[in-house]
């Protein structure tokens, strides 16, 4: 796992397998952090975005939409 500056990537894994989050993460609430690692997570088993990777998301957080939902919209406030 890494900790970066990222400015349009909340989270990343790289084909081998290491997370890496932006450290303005720390700003959104745990719940979206929570959502955030969920994701990239779920990129070990699945690495896109198929149908298959968001029933991996969503059977561990089934409330991710409102999560992503969340980041969409206030995600450009997590500056300092």
């Amino acid at each position: 796992m890494k900790i970066s500056s990222a400015r349009t990537r909340w989270g990343s894994c790289s084909p081998d397998g290491t997370l890496n989050f932006t450290w303005r993460l720390v700003m959104a609430p745990l719940e979206v952090i929570d959502y955030v690692v969920i994701h990239e997570l779920a990129h070990l088993r699945v690495k896109n975005h198929s149908s298959k990777f968001w029933d991996v998301v969503k059977a561990i957080d089934p409330q991710y939409k409102e999560k992503r939902k969340w980041l969409r919209e206030n995600g450009g406030k997590l500056n300092l």
